[in-house]
């Protein structure tokens, strides 16, 4: 984790308010997954902004994660642990490719909130694909389309591998069991499929990407609005 040296003045960054319709720049926001540099959103209470104001670093508050997602969120820090630089013991979430329109939607959701714009080292940053992350939420395999297969061929061929995902779950007796507790050949063959899901070069150019990191430090913050009523 960042630790500030008392001589060393903390960064700062002013803030500004807007409806949540003006918070987000008009136009083409400019994500660029390749780059060293990951532009990034994230939206944040005003008690988290003002930690970062005055320590120059926010850290995840783990009371904050949802309990039921816990196996999934586990994944994520073990994957955030063997990929990035950095060290910590949760995960702060951000956008790193959504459409203007998505922003704003979440924006008008969270009203007296900082919407921030950041700019960090791609060493710092994990990213995943938003869509298929379900698959991690739910415990369930990530199943890929088949070039040229139809919707209803897909969704025939979804139900068929995850009915007998099911059965194996049963068969095991581990359908009541979190994830660590599964037969050691289940939980490796869904982990393994979950990788796919934070390569951007697996998908197309279309889908939004999240961002997860073990910290925001306010050097990496490039705007902050808070959204007015």
């Amino acid at each position: 984790m960042t630790n500030l040296s008392e001589d060393r003045p903390v960064p700062t960054f002013r803030i500004t308010s807007a409806r949540p319709v003006d918070a987000v720049p008009r136009g083409r926001i400019g994500y660029d997954l390749s780059a060293d540099r990951l532009l990034l959103h994230t939206i944040q209470p005003k008690g988290a902004v003002d930690a970062l104001l005055s320590t120059g670093v926010l850290v995840p508050d783990r009371s904050l994660a949802e309990p039921y997602f816990a196996d999934a969120y586990a994944w994520m820090l073990q994957r955030m642990g063997k990929r990035l630089a950095t060290t910590g013991d949760g995960a702060l979430w951000f956008w790193a490719k959504i459409t203007r329109r998505d922003l704003v939607d979440f924006c008008r959701r969270s009203k007296g909130d900082v919407l921030l714009t950041c700019r960090a080292p791609r060493e710092r940053v994990l990213l995943s694909h938003f869509g298929d992350w379900h698959s991690v939420l739910n415990g369930r395999p990530l199943v890929w389309d088949q070039p040229g297969e139809s919707d209803e061929d897909f969704t025939t061929r979804l139900d068929r591998v995850f009915d007998d995902f099911e059965d194996r779950i049963r068969a095991a007796g581990s359908q009541d069991l979190s994830l660590p507790y599964w037969p050691e050949d289940l939980r490796t063959e869904v982990e393994q499929g979950w990788k796919s899901i934070l390569e951007p070069d697996n998908y197309g150019r279309f889908g939004s990407w999240q961002a997860t990191m073990h910290e925001l430090r306010a050097e990496d913050v490039m705007n902050a609005v808070r959204l007015e009523s």
